[in-house]
């Protein structure tokens, strides 16, 4: 009898390999996903989180109160290693969150193998072969490329967009969010670390708009998670250029990023030339990293949906936040402190037009994209989430919206590419201005400031946002500095700088400005407030004004307001 259970299981054992061998030579894919069964015998303990997590992860998940689990836990290099034993095979990813490896070979007949092993829960693949690595010259015209779900790359408006001088064509996408306000307080994102998950950053080493930021040595790292073995994300496709434009810039009278005094990581997670479920796992990998360094906020502008191979495609019911691997992800990272935002997607006109993953995540903010007149941009994606949550949370301007092209000029675009990057560095701002609020009270003060928070519809979800309102919140309400009697922007500046009064009544304002040295610079009266509610140019004073920390005086209807400010040297 032993013998023959023996004999059924041994031919049970042989069946189950050739099936699965037939089953991966009829796909013929080069990259498979592996998930193991647990992380039995763990050389670690998350006891001694430092050996596996920075210093300042831990700290964070500390003041959070957020625990170390399992899923911090590495993955067991024993197990990888019974696995790559079986079969040539590159290791191109190890994901501790989902407990998986991701591998490479052009030889899939042993992968049978792999599915027997007692620790192995799932086999299956991840893309399909293709070119691996496409490099083109960066000065050259960009080649037919592939963004997943997204027509920023090459959509261009010609709409007349509003302009204040030191802003350029970004003053009406940072005016919709209220952003001027923080910028005008002092906040631009220092300290704040945001990472871009992109397709690659053309010429980012190179152009004037981001020179400020290359030489404060505020990119802290790149990384390839596509070609692991590439360690140059500056020579192909500029569709991370213009995101981290968007966020980083700094030019003054032609382009102003919203947190222009961030510290910014690089990780390129999106192949621009082909559409595969490795791309989700890409981005797996490149989320747990900034878990492990402690990052701050997480712009994706990606979004996954429809696949190269029709058979790999998600469904719309795979839109819940627990189905694609980069919105588990994402789950995850919301949960241990990161602030993910993702853009909703651009398939608000296509017949798939829902949301894309991972903007489908819980906890994150997806959004979605609107004009300059605060409408829903027609391509933008709907909600809501497949299991009935409102999607996406927030939108900004994403329909001519101001960025950096990789020729140097500053254009206007579309998609939902470019309303992400806006919250994610407004969100920046809010971060360093509250140092001791959590991630979970910042993103919920931004949810309930925007502008259909009462009502929200599948286009817009909670609506867009106003950070003046969040930074209220964040508060508790109470009157911040004289109830943000007074504000200027940009702040740093360079050679043009205008002040905003709110809640005045028809006066006239003096002004008076001091050095560091506490000795006045320049003065001046009879500017008129009407309305209520007025903005001043001190363009001709900050112009002649040399680089240093000044302070602003107000003084109108027996009340004084102290603005400080810094002026920067104008970029070459």
């Amino acid at each position: 009898m032993n013998a023959l259970k023996t004999a059924l299981a041994n031919l049970f054992c042989i069946i189950l390999l050739l099936t699965s061998t037939i089953l991966f030579a009829q796909t013929a894919p080069n990259k498979y996903w592996i998930r193991f069964t647990d992380k039995h015998l763990s050389p670690y303990s998350l006891s001694r989180p430092h050996e596996f997590l920075s210093e300042k992860c831990v700290e964070r998940r500390i003041e959070l109160g957020i625990g170390f689990d399992e899923l911090d836990l590495p993955v067991n290099e024993n197990y990888i290693t019974q696995v790559l034993s079986l079969g040539p095979a590159v290791l191109l990813h190890k994901s501790k969150w989902l407990n998986a490896i991701t591998i490479y070979t052009e030889d899939s007949s042993w992968l049978g193998n792999v599915a027997l092993l007692p620790f192995v829960a799932e086999v299956k693949s991840a893309s399909y072969t293709g070119d691996s690595n496409p490099h083109f010259d960066a000065d050259a015209e960009p080649a037919k490329l592939k963004i997943a779900d997204m027509r920023s790359a090459g959509s261009y408006d010609t709409e007349p967009c509003d302009s204040f001088p030191e802003y350029g064509l970004a003053w009406r996408q940072t005016e919709m969010l209220n952003a001027q306000w923080l910028h005008g307080l002092g906040y631009a994102g220092a300290g704040v670390d945001i990472a871009q998950f992109d397709a690659g950053w053309s010429r980012t080493d190179k152009l004037p708009v981001f020179e400020r930021l290359r030489n404060e040595g505020r990119i802290k790292m790149v990384r390839d998670f596509v070609w692991v073995d590439n360690s140059n994300v500056y020579t192909y496709n500029s569709h991370g250029t213009s995101v981290l434009s968007i966020m980083a810039s700094w030019l003054p009278g032609e382009m102003m990023g919203l947190a222009p005094e961030a510290n910014y990581y690089l990780f390129r997670t999106e192949d621009p030339y082909s559409e595969y479920p490795i791309e989700t796992d890409n981005w797996v990998v490149a989320a747990e990293l900034c878990d492990s360094l402690g990052i701050d906020i997480i712009n994706s502008s990606l979004g996954y949906s429809l696949m190269d191979n029709s058979a790999l495609n998600f469904t719309y019911a795979d839109m819940n936040g627990s189905t694609v691997h980069c919105s588990i992800a994402a789950n995850i990272a919301a949960r241990k402190g990161i602030l993910v935002v993702n853009s909703a997607g651009n398939s608000g006109d296509d017949p798939w037009r829902y949301l894309t993953a991972p903007s489908d995540a819980e906890g994150i903010l997806g959004v979605g994209a609107v004009d300059a007149q605060g409408h829903h941009a027609w391509f933008s994606s709907y909600g809501p989430s497949a299991d009935g949550r409102v999607k996406p949370d927030v939108a900004a301007m994403g329909r001519a919206a101001a960025y950096a092209a990789q020729d140097s000029t500053i254009r206007t675009g579309n998609g939902t590419s470019f309303s992400s990057p806006l919250i994610a560095a407004a969100t920046a701002c809010l971060f360093q201005a509250f140092p001791d609020a959590s991630p979970f009270e910042i993103r919920d003060a931004i949810i309930r400031s925007a502008s259909t928070i009462q009502n929200p519809t599948d286009s817009l979800g909670n609506g867009i946002p106003n950070y003046y309102r969040a930074w209220q919140i964040l508060q508790g309400d109470a009157p911040v500095m004289g109830d943000f009697e007074a504000s200027a922007y940009p702040n740093p500046c360079s050679q043009s700088m205008r002040v905003t009064l709110n809640d005045a009544k028809s006066c006239e304002v003096g002004y008076h400005v001091y050095d560091s040295m506490g000795r006045q610079v320049a003065n001046g009266s009879g500017v008129t407030i009407t309305d209520g509610h007025g903005s001043f140019d001190l363009n001709a004073v900050v112009a002649r004004l040399a680089p240093g920390t000044y302070t602003l005086l107000l003084q109108w209807e027996l009340r004084n307001s102290v603005i400080p400010f810094t002026k920067i040297a104008t970029p070459r």
